[in-house]
This record gives C-alpha cells, structure tokens and sequence, in this order.
C-alpha cells in the first residue's frame, strides 16, 4: 500500500532556499508547490487544495500578516510562517493571527521536517475524534448527538453535521465553496443555495428554544461562522 502523499505550498521568495526546501521535502511523504509572492499564492489556493501551507511573512508584494487572513483555509490547513523575524512581537502577532507555528531562519532541515509532520499529526488526530466538548456544549459524532447545560439538542442528523463541522474550526469564518464540498458533497455554483436553506433551518430551530448563541452567523461577502466561539471568549 503506497504511503499518503500531503499537498504543500511553499510561499517563499528567496528563490534559492525555496529550491532547497522544495527539493529536501519532496524527498519524504510531501509534494511541494512553490510561489515567489502573496498574489501567486492567492491564485494557486483558489484553484488547489493544500494540506500545509509554510509562508515566509517579508514577500514582496505584502507581508505574512496581511496574506494570511485572505488563505481560504481554516484549522483543517495548518498555515507555518517559515521567517528570519526573530522578535517577540513578530512571533505573537504571527500566532495571534492563526498561523499554527512560526519557524525561525535559519532551521535545519530535520527539524523543519519534524515541525511540519508534527502539524498534519495534529490535524489528523483532530478529524478523527468521535467527540468534542467546547464549554457546555457535548458534541458526540458516533451518535449524531449534542447535549448543551446536560440537556439534549434536538437536531436532525443535518443540524450535527453541520454544528460539528463549524465546532472544529473555531472561529475561522468558512466560505461557500469550503461549505458546500465539505457538507454538501458537491461544488459551488454560485447559485445553490443548499447550504444557505440547511443553516436558516438549524437558526430558526436554534432561536425557537431560545439557544441563538449557538447558531451559525454570516459575514457579508465571506461566509459563515459559528457563533458559539464568541460566546465562549466572552463568557
């Protein structure tokens, strides 16, 4: 049985140490897609999925920080800012910003390889998990069920799919596109709108017992978010 290949983006504009990364990593379990600017990676994400993405935060068309919330990738896609900034700050505001790790140049190549499978492990470990527990909320997916405050939720087999889905990637707004591979099991067309009628049902049914903390919000122009998350850091 062939060993699993993951899919990752190299964001990187010194060309040589690009070349260097792509060409050890490619010697694992890895294929490397390599661009030189925000705006390549941009286009090469909209049209490609990616298992890990390693950034380098001073391109030359914008920086780390401004690239990183415009990825369309939750927690699903562990983004590592791959950089010589070594201050403090730099390293707060990367991981403040969601990226899951931030590697400091010069890294040797066994512990770069190290940090990058010990982020997919992570990821891997999070989408097999049966159960989740945020707060007061008990998420169980072998059962399809959902208990909030020790009540049980009544949803139908959709409405769990869907809360479950939104629970595991924290406040991460998830666009269409993510939604309807990922819930629907088909592509966006930009005119469906299965995905919209399933989460107007689960909000009525969620406001109608009083529970509209749990309910999933959009976001003009971006798409949707569970709005539990908030309610959590505001608790």
């Amino acid at each position: 049985m062939a060993a699993k290949t993951y899919k990752l983006l190299l964001i990187e504009d010194d060309i040589p140490l690009a070349e260097l990364v792509s060409d050890f990593l490619n010697d694992y379990e890895f294929e490397v897609t390599c661009v030189n600017s925000g705006q390549e990676a941009l286009k090469v994400v909209s049209e490609n999925q990616y298992d890990l993405i390693l950034c380098d935060i001073m391109l030359p068309d914008m920086d780390g920080f401004e690239l990183l919330p415009n990825l369309p990738f939750g927690p699903q896609v562990p983004i590592l800012f791959l950089t010589a900034m070594t201050d403090s700050m730099s390293q707060i505001k990367g991981l403040n910003a969601g990226a899951a790790d931030y590697i400091l140049k010069p890294v040797d190549p066994e512990v770069l390889l190290a940090r990058v499978r010990a982020n997919i492990r992570m990821v891997e470990r999070r989408g097999q998990a049966t159960s989740l527990t945020l707060g007061n909320l008990f998420l169980d997916k072998t059962t399809a069920t959902a208990t909030y405050h020790g009540k049980a939720l009544d949803l139908t087999a959709q409405d769990f799919a869907i809360i479950w889905y939104f629970a595991q990637r924290g406040d991460d707004v998830v666009d269409r596109d993510s939604l309807f591979t990922d819930i629907i099991g088909r592509t966006y067309d930009g005119k469906d709108r299965a995905a919209d009628l399933r989460i107007s049902r689960l909000r009525k049914k969620l406001s109608a017992v009083g529970l509209d903390e749990l309910t999933i919000i959009s976001i003009r122009n971006k798409g949707y978010v569970f709005k539990y998350w908030a309610h959590l850091n505001n608790a």
